[in-house]
């Protein structure tokens, strides 16, 4: 069984260790597959890349918080903040594998008929299925207000794979290369050319 990992930790010791763990809201649960790791005002594909904005406040806050953004205005992204918070970490939920709720995750998305390995294969579609939008962001794992749990796994801990983030060129090549993205063998939303083996 995956256990829940002490998130304040920085980022990308995090991430790995979520992989098989299970995100919970109401009655959908799903099994995290897929994760990419944010950390500190170095990275320049982090948004505190700059420093403490607006923007990128809720990564300064405490650990477990979700930082949920609208991304090119369409879908929002889920990120559990890590670390300290005077350190801006979070992680990125990519994937998961509905286990309970297929349904009520489909009506979310909208998708009646959508097959369960297509249906939150990428980042915007995980906040969606989970019911999440902007009025999660700053909500805190564990707190009142919060509309997610995260749970232990319920199976085996699955064998990980790490490669390069996504969509993060801009970044420059240090960090656009930087093997900060994890997920489970197999999973069938990842092409695994290239991939790394890693015993996180």
């Amino acid at each position: 069984m995956t256990p829940v990992p002490d998130l304040s930790r920085p980022a990308p010791e995090v991430a790995p260790l979520l992989i098989g763990c299970r995100l919970a809201a109401g009655r959908v649960i799903g099994r995290i597959t897929e994760v990419e790791a944010y950390h500190g005002e170095d990275d320049r594909a982090c948004h505190a890349h700059r420093g403490r904005t607006p923007r990128s406040a809720g990564l300064y806050a405490a650990p477990g918080t979700l930082y949920v953004y609208l991304c090119y205005g369409m879908h929002h992204l889920l990120n559990l903040v890590c670390d300290e918070p005077s350190i801006p970490s979070a992680v990125l939920i990519r994937g998961l594998i509905i286990t309970h709720g297929l349904d009520e995750a489909r009506r979310r998305r909208g998708q009646p008929k959508a097959a369960a390995a297509r249906l939150t294969n990428g980042p915007g579609k995980v906040a969606q299925a989970l019911g999440l939008d902007k009025t999660a962001h700053a909500t805190r794992l564990g707190q009142r207000g919060c509309p997610l749990r995260l749970l232990p796994g319920d199976g085996p801990s699955p064998r990980l794979l790490c490669g390069p983030r996504i969509g993060v060129d801009y970044a420059g090549p240090h960090w656009a290369t930087m093997p900060w993205r994890w997920w489970e063998e197999g999973y069938a939303a990842v092409r695994e050319a290239g991939a790394r083996q890693t015993t996180a």
